[in-house]
């Protein structure tokens, strides 16, 4: 018995570090309602707590301290971009793209899967996308929107995906909207 246990501590670790660790973008984009301090975009494994049939949602946390620019005033915010479930055939590396908007910001993140899937389920590790933005309120409410969107290796972008076991069809492009206060 002490031999499997062994085995199956090395198989999670071995699970646990084959995703890489977090990108930090140094991604200042400064708009009329809000000023776009960081990114960081890290995968979040599915280890029973994501079980969420929520597909992508946004949460708004305080920032404790947020180093701002001498331009920068206003309230610090954390915003956190939860992604759709995706698999082991889906790249970590997600590209994100701000865009400034009449009311706030806009992040485009795009998720990049393997061309050669065809619904195979050996190997699979479920994991989320997360995107934190340390964000500064230059006005009271900010409208902040999440575009998920899907593209093979190929570069053809999907309209929808499945990831397997037990998770349904997903329509692409994912959008969520949050005000941000």
């Amino acid at each position: 018995m002490p031999v499997f246990a062994g085995v199956a501590i090395v198989c999670l670790l071995g699970l646990l570090l084959s995703l890489p660790h977090a990108q930090e973008m140094n991604k200042t984009n400064t708009c009329a309602e809000v000023e776009v301090q960081s990114v960081k975009v890290s995968p979040e494994l599915e280890i029973g707590i994501l079980h969420d049939p929520t597909p992508a949602k946004i949460e708004t946390i305080p920032a404790e301290a947020l180093e701002t620019t001498p331009s920068a005033s206003g309230k610090a915010v954390t915003v956190i971009a939860l992604g759709p479930v995706l698999g082991s055939m889906d790249s970590p590396g997600i590209k994100t793209d701000l865009a400034c908007t009449a009311k706030g910001v806009v992040l485009t993140a795009t998720i990049t899967r393997s061309a050669n899937y065809h619904g195979a389920v050996r190997q699979n590790q479920n994991w989320r996308p997360r995107i934190e933005m340390a964000l500064a309120l230059r006005q009271a409410e900010v409208t902040f929107e999440v575009i998920w969107r899907m593209r093979l290796t190929t570069g053809a972008e999907l309209d929808h995906a499945q990831t397997p076991p037990s998770y349904p069809d997903q329509q692409y492009p994912i959008t969520v909207t949050a005000m941000v206060r």
